[in-house]
């Protein structure tokens, strides 16, 4: 390429340039204020979120440091069961009653009851003691009427006044049978049962040692009790308490507001979130210019911040969070290193606000590493699952490794993880729906979109096949150049693509007005330089009113009325100067009305359809014609000011007109051209 194009396009940048730094001294807008203050509010959110970190190295008799701890749901505890709570089947105390029994009757003179009422006595005893017979001290202290009897197998939960006989209840109900049926025998058996009928307790000596160790019940601690305060002591309970609970804020939440702690995070989230609106000044400034767009990538650290609070407040775990979605949406809508900025810094908050440990971190990451090199397309369902399925394999097995690593055997693992990523993967698929629904609430245009307008199908291309055949080729030719030349310089390509199919669709308002639809008949012969210049610049007007008539996106608009820029139109300027030379006319009626092309995509669409429109004027053109022309035109575009205002840069214009030129000499059919010296070689045909 010519290097005599750049000093114009040189100056200009410099004006530019200059601008800007003026600018600057310029006082903040109200946007920008509205702008800073939605990001501060973002931060103050999670802050406000984030909840202080316990210190975990505490011991029966320290002071609690930190702040009060308050159980977010039911904690169900085992606890040691009293021994005050527990009657032990003692068969010792049975026979004790029994040997007092035998030792009554062999005390008579007549000896045994020839009638077998000692025998009946017996069975009565026995009775009892099967039952339980528990003090009356004991009721006092049996938790809700119940009390545990102690067998060979176990304890088990008893009714105090169903399941068991107090010692009083026992040993008036056998005084008042001996009574009935002994009453010989009824002043000895009395004061036996007065003083030896032993209640089976559960004293010390009845339990071993062994079983005491398993005589736990479950306690639930009801939701929103306070399980220790500020200051207090760490009592053997409390403790218990705090080791049951695993200090894990999925069990407990701090009561008291700590404002230290609330200025150590709202620092935190400062610098992250400050790093993110710096990082979007210098490398994505429309992002950071326009409010929409700012607020479309601050709702991801909010809204994931508040997943996080409000699944870890309930118990469970942020790997059930899909991550993931975040790169693919912003990706979908942005570019690649946008997505994963973002993403490392929702990762980086989420990680203050977890339990979960550095391998959180790692592995989300991680995850979101794969998502942004793999993750290219969400509009084909197969490739999408494809994807899905590699990001579930990426999870897994860096858990796995991480695991490993820790791990003493396979047995030790734990893998409860895995269930919350199989969830999180099929969660992820949710960013295809999202898309649509981000699409319509922030006003971008998704892939999804603009392949559905690259439909030949569309009702607008339907009427440009029918109405205005020539500029729909027209329109397919310059859409093949500028979608090689975007994809050349790592632009969006289907955006271009499609704008390119639209950027003329104002000429269905009069078809045969463009020369490229014309026949026999010229409407410009009947016009003056002037009309014909309305006319022309007309399809720019009437394509925007159309568009926004079919609700095409702002992108498809922004692209219709920045294709010609603010250039002339050239033939009539130049035949009106020529019919009345001495004349003095307003150019501005010979010029499109703009605005001049931002985007690195609209002006590759405006010098893509420039050279278009201009190589159909070729007869037989050879490599250097081509070349000529493509160095031409965009030698004009910059010296009349067209890229003064484009964020393309040298080395990608120059990418550019390479293309062009390789794909206009294949257009047109251009053949090899050999030195005069040699022959051509003859052709067959």
């Amino acid at each position: 390429m010519d290097e005599k194009i750049f000093p114009g396009y040189l100056h200009n940048l410099i004006a530019r340039l200059t601008m800007t730094e003026k600018q600057q001294k310029v006082s903040i807008k109200s946007s920008d204020w509205i702008k800073y203050l939605m990001a501060f509010g973002v931060v103050v959110l999670i802050s406000i979120l984030c909840r202080p970190q316990a210190d975990e190295n505490f011991d029966i008799g320290d002071i609690w440091e930190n702040e009060t701890v308050v159980l977010n749901n039911d904690l169900i505890l085992q606890k040691q069961i009293p021994k005050s709570r527990i009657i032990v089947a003692s068969a010792d105390a049975k026979q004790s009653i029994q040997k007092g029994i035998t030792g009554i009757v062999n005390s008579f003179p007549n000896g045994i009851d020839s009638t077998g009422k000692f025998d009946a006595l017996a069975v009565e005893v026995e009775r009892y003691y099967a039952k339980g017979i528990y003090s009356e001290s004991l009721s006092a202290s049996a938790a809700e009427g119940q009390l545990y009897l102690l067998k060979a197998d176990g304890a088990e939960l008893k009714d105090i006044t169903t399941d068991f006989y107090s010692r009083t209840q026992a040993s008036n109900e056998l005084k008042r049978w001996v009574k009935d049926n002994l009453p010989a025998y009824q002043k000895p058996l009395a004061s036996l049962f007065d003083t030896q009928l032993i209640p089976s307790i559960g004293i010390t000596d009845y339990i071993p040692e062994s079983m005491q160790s398993k005589l736990t019940e479950p306690v639930t601690v009801k939701k929103g009790s306070t399980l220790i305060s500020t200051g207090d002591l760490i009592t053997a309970e409390k403790f218990d308490l705090l080791e049951q609970s695993a200090l894990t804020r999925e069990s407990f939440s701090f009561d008291n507001f700590s404002f230290i702690s609330f200025l150590g995070y709202l620092l935190l989230i400062l610098l992250i979130i400050g790093a993110l609106l710096v990082y979007l000044q210098f490398t994505h400034p429309n992002v950071f210019e326009k409010i929409n767009n700012l607020a479309f990538v601050m709702m991801f650290p909010a809204v994931i911040s508040l997943l996080v609070y409000f699944l870890e407040g309930n118990g469970l775990s942020s790997y059930l969070i899909p991550f993931c979605v975040v790169p693919i949406i912003i990706k979908n809508f942005f570019d690649e290193r946008l997505a994963l900025f973002v993403h490392i810094v929702v990762v980086l908050i989420a990680s203050f606000m977890s339990v979960l440990d550095y391998e959180f971190t790692f592995i989300e990451i991680l995850a979101g590493i794969v998502t942004v090199l793999l993750v290219s397309e969400t509009r084909h369902w197969n490739v999408f699952f494809r994807d899905i399925l590699i990001i579930f394999a990426t999870y897994i097995l860096g858990y796995l490794g991480l695991s490993l690593i820790r791990a003493e055997s396979f047995a030790s693992i734990d893998w409860s993880p895995f269930i919350y990523f199989v969830v999180s993967t099929v969660l992820t698929l949710l960013a295809y729906p999202f898309i649509p629904l981000i699409e319509k609430i922030f006003g971008f245009t998704s892939s999804i979109r603009l392949v559905e307008l690259t439909d030949m199908n569309n009702p607008l291309i339907k009427q440009l096949s029918i109405n205005a055949q020539g500029t729909l080729q027209h329109s397919l030719q310059v859409s093949n150049l500028a979608e090689a030349a975007t994809e050349k310089i790592g632009g969006n390509s289907l955006l271009v693509k499609a704008a390119a199919l639209y950027h003329d669709i104002g000429k269905l308002d009069d078809p045969e007005a463009y020369i490229e639809n014309s026949t026999d008949y010229n409407p410009h012969d009947k016009m003056s330089n002037f009309e014909s210049a309305r006319k022309i610049i007309d399809h720019v007007i009437k394509g925007e009113e159309m568009a926004k008539k079919a609700k095409l996106p702002k992108e498809i608009i922004d692209f219709i009325m920045t294709h010609h820029g603010t250039t002339r139109v050239e033939y009539f300027y130049r035949n009106q100067l020529t019919a009345e030379p001495n004349k003095e006319f307003d150019e501005s009626l010979f010029r499109y009305p703009g605005p001049k092309p931002k985007t690195k995509e609209q002006t590759i669409l405006m010098i893509a359809d420039s050279l278009e429109a201009a190589s159909k004027s070729l007869k037989n053109p050879t490599g250097q014609d081509i070349d000529k022309l493509v160095d031409g035109i965009v030698k004009y575009k910059i010296e009349q000011g067209q890229l003064d205002d484009s964020e393309l840069n040298f080395n990608e214009l120059e990418q550019c007109t390479d293309v062009f030129k390789s794909l206009l000499r294949s257009i047109n059919h251009v053949r090899v051209e050999y030195p005069k010296e040699v022959e051509a070689p003859k052709q067959d045909q």
